[in-house]
């Protein structure tokens, strides 16, 4: 089984080692390794040049210009030459087993088109895995279908969102439906990819070994954030992002399936606003607030809640 490893990099000059280590030293070898340089302004061309030139499986490329994750993970996409391709985020790992863990649940389904496994978490600033994402009781064992996968990115703020799985696509599936990821967005580009996959029939399928370590905005050891995680926060692009593909074939005029984008816009709006209320109060910000709740004025509603929640926890330390 022939797995290509697709590696978009960014200023990454400082942590990419790690990444591009944990694809050299995989239990089942990957067949190539493409790394692709979005425009970095440091010097990580150089670091990941001088890290990979004894290793023939690697081919280095670069955008035209910085386009973000998706225009460079199209650019190995089209370089792919694998059966299957694995994505990779540069301030994330894989476990030594991870290849050859999702390659066995292939194996054992071999019309599978999609294929990913639970998260470990990391925390970069204490170097240490800290949990999982999902665990083994809440891996789905059946075949995800586009209407689980819908019910499972609510953004509820809850329940792990599944557009965090990292998967690993059969290229001639990719190629067959023309699928790629979408150029124009630089947020939610996983999810609207995964929608995509899904609405075109793939079979996708998740492991219960968790062998992609996801390195957290915050560890939950360390307590600090990340300096390497480039994971951000912009919820106004992933609700524009939501509500464009809630006009989308198969799931316009289904009306199970527009609720459940509903509610991931539900849901996600009130994450932006909850982020958006935290901000402004540390930053002093009144202007903002009211602003916001003259533009939106559910947002009230949160800030009534975060007042009654504080003068209840003040009641109680008194």
């Amino acid at each position: 089984m022939k797995f290509s490893i697709i590696l978009p990099v960014y200023k990454a000059a400082g942590f990419v080692e790690r990444s591009i280590r944990s694809v050299q030293n995989q239990t089942l070898a990957p067949d190539e390794i493409i790394i692709i340089d979005d425009c970095s302004p440091d010097n990580t061309l150089d670091v990941v040049k001088n890290l990979t030139k004894d290793d023939s499986r690697v081919r280095i490329f670069q955008t035209p210009q910085n386009g973000g994750p998706s225009l460079a993970r199209n650019i190995g996409l089209e370089q792919a030459t694998g059966e299957w391709i694995a994505i990779l985020d540069a301030d994330d790992a894989y476990a030594p087993n991870r290849l050859e863990t999702l390659a066995s649940l292939i194996e054992s389904d071999p019309s599978l088109d999609v294929v990913a496994d639970d998260l470990a978490y990391y925390d970069a600033i204490a170097a240490k895995i800290t949990g999982r994402a999902l665990g083994p009781a809440h891996i789905p064992t059946a075949e995800i279908t586009l209407e689980d996968y819908l019910a499972h990115t609510v953004a509820d703020g809850k329940t792990l969102d599944w557009g965090l799985f990292k998967p690993v696509f059969r290229r001639n599936f990719l190629n067959q439906h023309q699928l790629r990821y979408p150029t124009n967005q630089r947020h939610g580009e996983d999810y609207v990819f995964m929608l995509r996959l899904l609405s075109a029939g793939a079979r996708f399928r998740v492991s219960p070994e968790a062998t992609y370590l996801y390195t957290q905005r915050e560890g939950a050891i360390s307590r600090r954030k990340s300096d390497i995680t480039r994971t951000s926060i912009a919820y106004d692009s992933l609700i524009a992002v939501t509500q464009q593909a809630g006009r989308s074939s198969p799931i316009v005029g289904n009306p199970k399936l527009e609720s459940l984008i509903a509610r991931r816009v539900e849901g996600l709006t009130k994450l932006d606003d909850a982020h958006f209320f935290s901000v402004a109060i540390r930053r002093a910000d009144l202007t903002g607030l009211i602003r916001r709740a003259v533009k939106r004025p559910t947002f009230i509603i949160l800030v009534a809640r975060q007042i009654g929640m504080a003068v209840k926890r003040r009641l109680v330390r008194h």
